[in-house]
């Protein structure tokens, strides 16, 4: 996924994109059932390509707040260098802070 959009989030591919997303999803139900599992995942936190920083916040953020929020905060508050990861990482904020987001859910915006 962080090949196929880059630093700034955009595709041209929105097929495999959403094709990704599937399969991403399936692969953080898998690992949230487990302590190793939510250990990996909350390892990818500090990751240099913000995708991966991105995606894996928003996975953490339900079960450590405290963890996930300044990854999603930095990616939000660099909109220039960041684009549309800016962007959806706003919006997970959003609708996590209004009890509008949950495990299941695709991130905003995708």
């Amino acid at each position: 996924m962080a090949d196929l959009v880059g630093e700034q989030g955009h595709t041209d591919n929105e097929r495999r994109w959403s094709r990704l997303v599937g399969e991403l999803h399936d692969a953080r139900a898998e690992l949230d059932a487990s302590a190793d599992g939510r250990a990996a995942i909350a390892g990818m936190l500090t990751d240099t390509r913000p995708t991966v920083r991105l995606w894996s916040a928003a996975a953490v953020l339900f079960w450590d707040e405290a963890l996930a929020r300044p990854a999603l905060e930095e990616l939000r508050e660099s909109p220039g260098r960041y684009g549309l990861h800016s962007i959806t990482a706003k919006h997970t904020l959003l609708e996590y802070d209004a009890g509008r987001l949950s495990p299941d859910d695709a991130l905003p915006g995708n």
